[in-house]
């Protein structure tokens, strides 16, 4: 469903985040937060060609499409938090209530849960981790505390949680305690690995 959004505007790639530190969220590039509870924050951050579309209009677009797309579902499944238009950028930030809403308004692959939980839907951990000094762990250190949060990816992205991050595969890189970022997948058989 959102591809459609990504029509409208063109995709402004900025590596740079502010707030990224502590527990708050404010975006200034395209990225996902991932809360205590579960929840995930998306933000699309764009630039807006506004030859093409008023502000207005793409506001009403969007909240008509994520309207249509509510209908399917007994309980809401995706929210606008807000739309804000600033220095050329749309700013779009899109709650969900857990990492399967997001999954499937977006068409894309993510899971959320502990280790145990992981192990359990089959995802290997079968690789070289590294925390934030770059020192190196393997399957066994990693999975040692089962009750560790793991988010598994396949698309690049910014990832900014609201715990510690205390490894990652090495096709992540941690930018900070609490933001990373997915390096760009070119295997359709490797996963991306946060596990905080």
């Amino acid at each position: 469903m959102r591809k459609s959004l990504q029509i409208v505007c063109v995709l402004a790639v900025m590596l740079l985040l502010t707030g990224c530190g502590g527990s708050s969220f404010e975006p200034s590039a395209s990225s996902l937060y991932i809360q205590k509870d579960g929840s995930i924050t998306e933000a699309i951050v764009e630039s807006f060609a506004q030859d093409y579309y008023s502000f207005d209009e793409f506001k009403f677009m969007v909240e008509k499409e994520i309207q249509t797309y509510n209908q399917n579902f007994e309980e809401e499944q995706v929210s606008i938090q807000s739309v804000e238009l600033k220095n050329s950028a749309i700013y779009l930030l899109l709650d969900y209530p857990d990492v399967e809403a997001y999954s499937a308004y977006n068409e894309l692959y993510c899971f959320q849960g502990t280790v145990e939980e992981a192990l359990a839907e089959g995802l290997t951990f079968d690789m070289v981790f590294r925390d934030a000094d770059y020192e190196d762990y393997d399957t066994v250190e990693v999975t040692a505390k089962s009750s560790n949060k793991v988010l598994v990816l396949r698309d690049e992205c910014l990832v900014q949680t609201e715990s510690a991050i205390k490894y990652v595969s090495n096709n992540v890189e941690i930018l900070s305690s609490r933001m990373a970022e997915v390096m760009p997948i070119d295997d359709e058989d490797e996963y991306a690995y946060i596990i905080y």
